[in-house]
């Protein structure tokens, strides 16, 4: 009885879910969802930020303010005065060690400026984009693993024209502006899928 016992102990192990980000969006392809796996393990710092923020609903009507063809789709600057100014409150984040990680389609990490310059604002790639990752603020938090039709989908056309410091809803005529680039996409609101373990055979 004991033999068999320990045989079946020794074929099964505990294998970790990554956690996730399901998120809907404008974008009028299939079901608008997009599905974000993140990477705690690589990238412990940006995880617990993206995570926190979801949680806190930083996600809300987050438009895709600068969304460049064949390059990247960048967001992170609420419409919402209250929210924008707790967040930018909570200072920025230490930047995770460097990865080798490509940054091939449907890369997410945070954008930057400098050393430990990582707050809000995130991208994600669209196709291999061999020139990111090489500063220290490009580091991959996660990845699209759903949704790649959607996140493909997420509307081009004004390219790099949004001047990023008008949209600060803290300027009396933020929400004019936004208004003014009508085709815009963005999240309607995220969800996380807090990581799980469970027993597998081996």
């Amino acid at each position: 009885m004991r033999f068999f016992l320990s045989l079946s102990l020794l074929a099964t192990a505990t294998a970790q879910v990554a956690p996730q980000i399901i998120c809907d969006t404008t974008v009028p392809v299939g079901d608008g969802k997009i599905t974000i796996e993140l990477w705690p393990k690589s990238a412990p710092h940006g995880v617990t930020r993206l995570s926190s923020l979801v949680k806190d609903g930083f996600f809300t009507d987050l438009p895709f303010f600068r969304a460049i063809p064949n390059f990247l789709i960048q967001f992170g600057i609420s419409p919402d005065a209250a929210m924008m100014n707790k967040w930018n409150g909570a200072g920025n984040i230490e930047d995770d060690p460097h990865s080798t990680v490509p940054f091939t389609d449907g890369i997410v990490s945070y954008a930057g400026y400098g050393p430990n310059s990582r707050s809000t604002h995130l991208f994600l790639t669209l196709g291999n984009q061999p020139g990111l990752g090489k500063s220290p603020w490009e580091v991959p938090v996660g990845k699209v693993v759903k949704g790649l039709d959607v996140m493909k989908g997420i509307y081009t056309g004004y390219g790099d024209k949004v001047d990023q410091g008008r949209l600060n809803p803290q300027r009396k005529d933020a929400k004019a502006y936004l208004a003014s680039f009508p085709r815009l996409d963005r999240f309607k609101g995220c969800k996380l899928i807090e990581g799980q373990e469970h027993q597998v055979e081996l």
